[in-house]
């Protein structure tokens, strides 16, 4: 179903109030799809939601994409279980078609989406001193000038979905990976979870200092779904950076698509400042490969961003600290990487990509009618309602009086008493957001599909 904008709005990125023209909706099958790597070569300055364990899920990743985040990730899935058991893949894993955002996006600039560049526009500007000889009018005719021409360049493009997967062996990993291969855009290995029973079985950052093991499961993935097949790899640096070299180079002449780096070693806790000199050594070791061992290009719309197989330097995501939208531009800039990840600062303020200070109520109606109608673990999505309101609430014991709340229609009242349901709002579609910028939307939401369900889809069966 195509979706058509009606008519112009104004939002507001944080200080920043700006014309949005027809900005592209959330919903719209007929953009340009890219598998991640080309996203990223082809439109750097891209914003990414990091697999959180628990977090995540189908509801939250489809909210994060309203907001600028263009590349999403389920979180960490155990590729061993979810290989042999029907049951696992029920439970750690479902999408559907309106889960992928729609961007309008500059190819060949710094920054590609239209939020920062509006930031950044706006920053310059407020720089300029006053009284340059211009009326108010035609300061709004040079700036609608300037809009129209920038708007022109764009291309609308459609966000992509990411699996993660934490393995220790190829066999598993490559099973799983062929499971979800026809409903998701790429695959992630996990070689950055810090959590002790995960080193203990050599998974996440147990396979820091293990290039080899990385490189054979990349391989089998690749060798069992086609070079051209998405294969991330996130890692966190290590104290000795010579072995982040050695981590890198191995993963990357293995064939792996992406590399994201977390500034953090394996013993520091997320109160540690991120070490962006380490992430752009990262980068750098990464550019120094020089070539990509296979990209590919299936030609028709997406051949232009491609490169037939023949090499390109593999993108790289920064991570850790990033809390708003200031800071996703700098980190980019700093390190030399083509995204940046953010993971507690999206769960405080799921809109901070599209340059909000704070989670908009928009978004807290939206994610609740998502979560209710996807049938979200009610406990998780209290816990995700808790962390977007908690720089909204007045004062400690507000704060504890909704943590206390512990059945959905006392959450509901709460959050229709003061103002953030849909009908409050004066909202007349499921999706308040698109009701703001505009834009017509079917009356019901699609259900979540199942993994089990989609594969019977492709006439494939897992056993």
């Amino acid at each position: 179903m195509a979706i058509t904008p009606y008519h112009d709005d104004v939002v507001q990125y944080g200080d920043v109030q700006a014309e949005a023209g027809p900005s592209t909706p959330s919903y719209d099958p007929e953009a340009l799809a890219l598998a991640p790597h080309h996203l990223l070569t082809a439109f750097p300055g891209l914003n990414v939601c990091a697999p959180m364990v628990r977090y995540s899920k189908l509801p939250f990743r489809a909210l994060v994409s309203r907001y600028d985040s263009h590349i999403n990730f389920t979180p960490m899935i155990l590729a061993k279980e979810f290989s042999r058991s029907q049951g696992a893949r029920d439970a750690e894993m479902s999408t559907n078609q309106w889960e992928r955002g729609t961007y309008d996006l500059t190819p060949g600039v710094a920054e590609a989406s239209a939020s920062a560049q509006r930031l950044l526009e706006h920053k310059g500007k407020s720089r300029e001193a006053d009284g340059d000889g211009m009326t108010s009018g035609e300061q709004r005719r040079e700036a609608a000038a300037d809009e129209a021409k920038a708007r022109s360049k764009r291309i609308r493009v459609r966000g992509a979905v990411v699996t993660q997967f934490a393995s220790s062996t190829p066999k598993p990993l490559a099973d799983a990976c062929e499971l979800v291969a026809n409903t998701v855009d790429g695959v992630d290995l996990n070689c950055g979870c810090p959590q002790k029973w995960a080193y203990d079985e050599e998974l996440g950052c147990y396979l820091l200092r293990k290039p080899e093991i990385v490189r054979d499961m990349v391989r089998a993935v690749k060798a069992r779904l086609g070079e051209d097949f998405c294969v991330s790899v996130k890692i966190r640096v290590d104290e000795d950076l010579q072995l982040t070299d050695q981590l890198v180079r191995t993963a990357l002449h293995a064939g792996a698509s992406i590399l994201t780096i977390h500034g953090r070693t394996r013993h520091q806790a997320s109160t540690h400042p991120v070490n962006l000199d380490a992430i752009k050594f990262a980068v750098d070791a990464a550019n120094s490969c020089g070539f990509r061992t296979s990209r590919g290009s299936k030609g028709g719309a997406a051949a232009q961003f491609a490169d037939g197989g023949s090499g390109g330097l593999v993108p790289c995501v920064a991570n850790g600290d990033v809390w708003t939208l200031d800071e996703a531009i700098e980190w980019r800039r700093r390190t030399g990487a083509s995204g940046a990840m953010s993971a507690r600062g999206l769960l405080a303020n799921p809109a901070l990509f599209a340059g909000y200070d704070k989670t908009p109520a928009e978004a807290v109606s939206l994610f609740t009618t998502l979560a209710t109608n996807w049938s979200l673990h009610t406990a998780l999505t209290h816990r995700h309602l808790a962390y977007m309101l908690e720089s909204s609430f007045e004062n400690r014991s507000e704060a504890i009086h909704f943590n206390s709340l512990n059945s959905v229609p006392a959450i509901h009242d709460w959050l229709g008493e003061n103002g953030y349901l849909g009908g409050s709002l004066g909202r007349t579609h499921f999706d308040p957001l698109a009701d703001f910028f505009g834009y017509r939307q079917p009356s019901k939401i699609a259900d979540p599909l199942r993994i089990d369900e989609m594969l019977r889809g492709f006439g494939v069966v897992a056993v």
